[in-house]
């Protein structure tokens, strides 16, 4: 009797009411002001300390997560040299505001002292296996047909300029340094011309550009993009096109997409309703009931706000499906005042108990969402549970005031034909229900769960294409695993990526491996190096000498000849260092592959995303600590395993929450399972007919399965309360238009654009398509079975 009482307490008061009542909704409305909404994935991933948060923060830390990529196509006419002018010429136009350092080729050639230091390097870098190469090619005839090789060479135009070179290195020993260039190459298919990127067929070059712009900056993207579209159309000449692809276009294809989507949702949605009550309800005081829903997605945005700093666009989609729940409340409450025949506060009193459980359900069911990983998620149980907590005081204690006049005969009368009970058996309807229970049972266990990421996003045709068209010219730069070597230190995370890279080479020899250890090695391997092969020319100095004695006595070479050679072999080389590194133009690869932070510093190993790389990595291999695998198909199979997991955790904790209200309200067990009857019937539809369609589950079907569980209870604890002592037909009046209104506010999302919203409005679309018929038909059947 609570709001009864409070009815009777503003009564005379009711201009305070609604004084207070619009000041608390003009404050939601000024705060939606200041709301800052992120339209990007990012809040569907977990931010914990779990497997799946861990990959998807190293994930992002991918070479080329950082980076633009510009690649321009010529037409047949288009010739290699126009192609490269007008690479650099775009370069050059791309603004600093949004573009970093825009490169059309590697640094490093435009250093010549490269392949010098690498040659003098190779005492440090060469390992054992590189050594047995050295020996297996020091026999008379490899030697014999080296010389012969150089010798021509000296006799070419060039020759005299290859004197001192053949001098200095006659077995060409510095090709195993070179050899090692192709582990710092992330771009397979290149091929390199006048210092800049080109296709393996001549008809594309490529552009890679830093960019300042966040990722998830839906605003500066968008900014971004139009300034290299302004730069390509002023500077490319005719016949030359580009294409940047990064993840910034697929945020701003997202952002765009759901701001369409809001608008179009939430006016269907509104217009659905409307159409409802002006169909159903015939009275001007129906639009109070209607402004219960609109009032409150104010409000429950304003409540993210304060526990987020930023709010996801899908949380704010959410407000259609929020329009049909919250609107349930005020049905019931104006069914049962209008049609009451008594004082308005007694039938408020009877239907309050029934509403108050109800609401109470539904937040409990949205409640699990709180221990949620995902931050989305955790926004969608702020948002629904406040706006149904607001939609539930509004109906209960402002929308009597305004409902509360009786019915005119005409409406009444309709109400009374529509609501009359069927007096037909209802054995046919109860076997229609239990076959197709049976036939939606067949196929639960058939739904596949997809964690991809790519679900979750909209990916625009053009855009599948330009990667698709990336991928076939240059090669899977965006795809490839990686391997993070980690350390306290440089030293630590070196020695780890040094045991790494052996182990790659050994057991995947022909893999295409992109790893600094090739050039950059611990101090210690260093070390080791160095020490093997001095040790290994000490065993073999003499045995060479007279090698090369023997082999170049027939071609002229002098006794001395390539003492210049042994020298070299004896000289103590400088180390190899970062720093080193970035002053022979190498910086950009190591800003890529070496990350250092507070925590320490990791180093990136590009491998290919491929079971065999898995399975060695994830096996029994000796790995040193510190070694992570991130891969994208196996963060697919994480997030998978997440959804599968969470389901059950979220399924259990809802359903228990539930029986416990339910039982709480009704008391006896025949009851209790009337009532939990359309929630479980609209589960079972939901995920059978998703099984029999071949429909996925994903991250957003777990908030689906949550609303048909709210959704689908309120049904049945109305329509078993119907038949207590002071409730009649008004709730099955009630529960037949909330069931519509909710169809109506999750139809809308199927016209949604964008997959996360359409996901939720077609999964839930079943769920309570099967829970609504259950409540007003099933449950009343089996009620007149049991008297």
């Amino acid at each position: 009797m609570f709001f009864s009482a409070l009815y009777r307490l503003f009564a005379p008061r009711r201009a305070l009411l609604y004084t207070l009542t619009l000041l608390l909704l003009g404050a939601g409305l000024a705060g939606l002001t200041r709301l800052e909404v992120r339209e990007d994935i990012e809040a569907m991933l977990p931010d914990d300390t779990s497997q799946v948060a861990d990959d998807f923060r190293r994930l992002q830390q991918a070479p080329f997560a950082r980076k633009v990529l510009i690649s321009l196509r010529g037409g047949q006419a288009t010739g290699t040299l126009t192609l490269l002018e007008a690479a650099d010429g775009l370069a050059t136009a791309l603004s600093p505001e949004f573009f970093g350092r825009a490169v059309t080729g590697p640094a490093m050639l435009d250093d010549s002292r490269l392949p010098e230091w690498l040659e003098s390097s190779l005492p440090l870098l060469l390992g054992g296996d590189d050594l047995q190469r050295i020996a297996d090619g020091l026999t008379r005839e490899r030697v014999q047909e080296q010389l012969e090789e150089d010798y021509r060479r000296m006799l070419s135009p060039e020759g005299w300029l290859l004197k001192g070179t053949i001098r200095r290195d006659p077995l060409e020993l510095r090709n195993l340094g070179l050899e090692r260039l192709r582990f710092v190459n992330p771009i397979s298919k290149t091929r390199l011309q006048a210092g800049h990127f080109l296709s393996a067929d001549g008809r594309s070059a490529l552009i890679i550009a830093d960019t300042s712009v966040a990722i998830t900056d839906s605003g500066g993207g968008a900014r971004m993009l139009e300034q290299f579209r302004q730069a390509a159309d002023g500077t490319l000449p005719q016949g030359v096109e580009a294409k940047l692809i990064s993840g910034h276009a697929y945020t701003v294809a997202n952002a765009e997409a759901i701001q369409r989507d809001l608008f179009v949702v939430l006016t269907a949605s509104t217009l659905g309703l409307a159409l409802l009550f002006l169909v159903f309800l015939r009275s001007w005081r129906a639009l109070f009931v209607f402004l219960v829903p609109v009032s409150v997605v104010g409000l429950a945005a304003v409540a993210v706000s304060w526990c987020y700093p930023a709010v996801s666009g899908v949380t704010l989609g959410f407000g259609a499906v929020l329009l049909g729940i919250a609107v349930d409340f005020g049905l019931h409450v104006y069914f049962a005042l209008r049609q009451s025949g008594g004082e308005p506060e007694a039938a408020l009193g009877r239907v309050s108990r029934p509403v108050l459980f109800g609401a109470l359900t539904t937040l409990a069911g949205f409640a699990v969402l709180l221990s949620s990983s995902l931050p989305g998620q955790r926004q969608l149980a702020v948002f629904a549970m406040t706006g149904i907590a607001a939609a539930l005081l509004l109906s209960l204690i402002v929308l009597p005031h305004l409902v509360a006049n009786r019915w005119s005969s005409s409406p009444r009368r309709l109400y009374q034909s529509l609501t009359a009970a069927p007096r037909r058996k209802p054995g046919l309807l109860l076997v229609f229900w239990l076959a197709a229970m049976i036939a939606c049972s067949w196929k639960i266990a058939e739904v596949p769960i997809n964690g991809e990421l790519r679900s979750l996003s909209l990916i625009p045709a053009e855009l599948l294409a330009a990667e698709q068209e990336l991928q076939q010219t240059w090669g899977n730069l965006r795809s490839m695993a990686m391997v993070f070597a980690e350390g306290g230190n440089l030293q630590e995370a070196l020695a780890a990526n040094d045991m790494l890279f052996e182990l790659l080479r050994r057991e995947l020899p022909e893999a295409p491996v992109v790893s600094l250890a090739a050039l950059l090695p611990s101090t210690s391997t260093q070390a080791a190096n160095l020490e093997r092969w001095q040790t290994f020319w000490q065993q073999r100095d003499e045995s060479t000498r007279r090698l090369l004695l023997q082999a170049g006595e027939s071609r002229g070479f002098s006794a001395a000849a390539f003492d210049p050679f042994f020298a070299e072999l004896q000289r103590q080389p400088e180390p190899v260092t970062a720093a080193a590194l970035r002053q022979l133009g190498l910086g950009d690869l190591l800003d890529a592959l070496l990350l250092e932070n507070g925590d320490g510093v990791q180093l990136v190993t590009l491998v290919p995303d491929t079971p065999e790389v898995a399975a060695l990595l994830n096996g029994e291999a000796a790995l040193p600590p510190g070694i992570h695998l991130v891969s994208q198909a196996r963060f697919g199979r994480e997030v998978g395993n997440a959804i599968r997991a969470d389901f059950l955790r979220f399924i259990t904790l809802a359903g228990g929450a539930v029986v416990i209200m339910v039982s709480l309200l009704l008391r006896r067990p025949g009851r209790i399972l009337l009532a939990l009857l359309p929630v479980a019937t609209g589960l079972v539809v939901m995920l059978g007919t998703m099984g029999w369609l071949g429909m996925e589950f994903n991250l957003f079907n777990i908030v689906a399965t949550i609303l048909v569980i709210g959704l689908g209870v309120d049904y049945g604890i109305f329509m078993v309360c119907r038949g207590e002592p002071g409730e009649d037909g008004a709730t099955r009046w009630a529960v037949l238009v909330a069931g519509l209104t909710t169809l109506a506010g999750f139809g809308a999302l199927v016209f949604a654009e964008h997959p996360a919203l359409h996901s939720i409005g077609t999964t839930v679309l079943l769920g309570i398509g099967g829970a609504v018929p259950t409540a007003l038909l099933v449950v009343p059947a089996l009620q007149r079975e049991r008297l």
